[in-house]
């Protein structure tokens, strides 16, 4: 089990209505949290697998001093690139561990991980490149939560491309027929498999950016929700990989399925890698991605979250629109809609929202959230509800107190509320 010191980082342990217990880290990589430049292995519990080394050289890593003018990354920052790759695990860096791990009830920790189970991961950091005025062809790093062995949870990929940055990111999708105890091999069958989705692309490589990922464990198969947020914005939501654990004998071994041992995994920390299935790029030695500003926390408590974006028709008046909503119960609150008629140019933003209420039945969720905004710049108030129909569409509608509304389906985009 790993348990490693972080010099000068922030570790807070808090209770909150009995309901939350938080554990958290932030890591800046500065001089005053005990970090000097060269390698990040053994640095402040930096390691590979079970504490071991990172495999420095020929991984290329190492803290450098900040002379690449991203103020917001203080006087150091850690540098990663793809010179050298490969498809291991234990030699790659993994981050300090949190005391409390994540994950659903039964999800195996195998002793990497350990503390009182949490329900909720969530990690954030910067990333910026160190050749900010021209393109690294062939760059990428990838990095997941994990709990310290490789076992992977998740997974987010940083890029350069010939249009600016990019971040995809990859879940596992167990589709019909669905994977069960009486029929485990339906859940890792031909129709089942890793999907990639590019939740952002063209990114300005003259200036930092920012990576949120939410993860909330719910016990039983094909239920976790994964978020990804790009610069404060909602992107994308998606599965973890629990189903792969779940239903892959491969995971568990290649040992005859067993109910009580392939399980999902527990997340305490984060696993940086440059995979040779990504693509090697020698040229990128001694550059590469600045990696900064890394948080991450485990919680407990279900936060109830809704996030929809995408286009529909109106069903009255044919006109297309645009939607996107957001909020989660567990930020304070907060929460935002828009709506663009693309047909007529009229525009609607909230600037506040006043509440938001979930509900629920067997086949459907829905979010009514209530507010103030603007339409076409005047005040007014709004109605909008939300409805997740699961594997089909899910409904928009957004009623405006100076007389619009719009409601239709989604068939482009998503609504996921949980």
């Amino acid at each position: 089990m790993k348990r490693f010191a972080l010099i000068g980082a922030v570790l807070i342990v808090f209770v909150l209505a009995g309901l939350i217990i938080a554990d958290s880290r932030s890591i800046n990589f500065e001089a005053s949290q005990g970090y000097v430049p060269g390698s990040i292995n053994g640095q402040n519990g930096w390691a590979g697998t079970l504490g071991g080394p990172i495999f420095t050289p020929p991984i290329d890593q190492e803290v450098v001093a900040n002379t690449y003018g991203y103020t917001r990354f203080g006087g150091q920052s850690w540098r990663m690139s793809n010179a050298y790759t490969d498809g291991a695990f234990g030699d790659w860096p993994f981050s300090p561990s949190l005391a409390n791990e994540a994950g659903e009830t039964m999800a195996q920790k195998l002793g990497f991980s350990g503390g009182t189970r949490q329900s909720h991961f969530e990690v954030q950091w910067d990333f910026a490149s160190t050749v900010p005025r021209s393109e690294q062809p062939g760059l990428q790093i990838s990095t997941s939560p994990d709990r310290g062995d490789g076992a992977r949870m998740s997974f987010i990929r940083m890029k350069d491309t010939p249009t600016g940055l990019s971040i995809e990111f990859y879940d596992y999708q167990d589709r019909f027929p669905f994977g069960s105890l009486s029929n485990p091999a339906a859940g890792c069958g031909l129709q089942d498999d890793f999907v990639l989705t590019t939740v952002a692309s063209g990114l300005n490589r003259s200036r930092p950016h920012t990576i949120k990922l939410t993860m909330d464990f719910l016990d039983g198969p094909r239920n976790d929700v994964v978020k990804v947020y790009v610069d404060g914005t909602f992107r994308h939501a998606g599965g973890s990989w629990e189903d792969y654990f779940r239903w892959c004998t491969e995971s568990g071994g290649g040992i005859p399925f067993d109910a009580s041992a392939d399980q999902s995994r527990t997340v305490d920390s984060m696993i940086f890698q440059a995979r040779t299935s990504g693509g090697t790029a020698p040229g990128t030695l001694g550059n590469g991605f600045l990696i900064d500003n890394l948080t991450y926390f485990s919680s407990n408590g279900r936060c109830r979250n809704g996030d929809g974006d995408g286009d529909f028709d109106d069903d009255r008046d044919g006109h297309r629109h645009h939607a996107h909503f957001h909020h989660d119960s567990c930020e304070d609150g907060r929460g935002d809609v828009e709506d663009d008629d693309r047909d007529s140019g009229r525009h609607f933003a909230s600037s506040s929202v006043n509440s938001a209420t979930f509900t629920s039945n067997a086949n459907s969720q829905t979010l009514t959230m209530i507010g103030t905004g603007l339409h076409d710049g005047l005040p007014v108030g709004f109605t909008m509800v939300a409805v997740d129909n699961g594997l089909t569409p899910g409904v928009f509608s957004l009623i405006l107190t100076d007389g619009y509304s719009t409601t239709g389906s989604l068939p482009s985009g998503s609504i996921v509320i949980r």
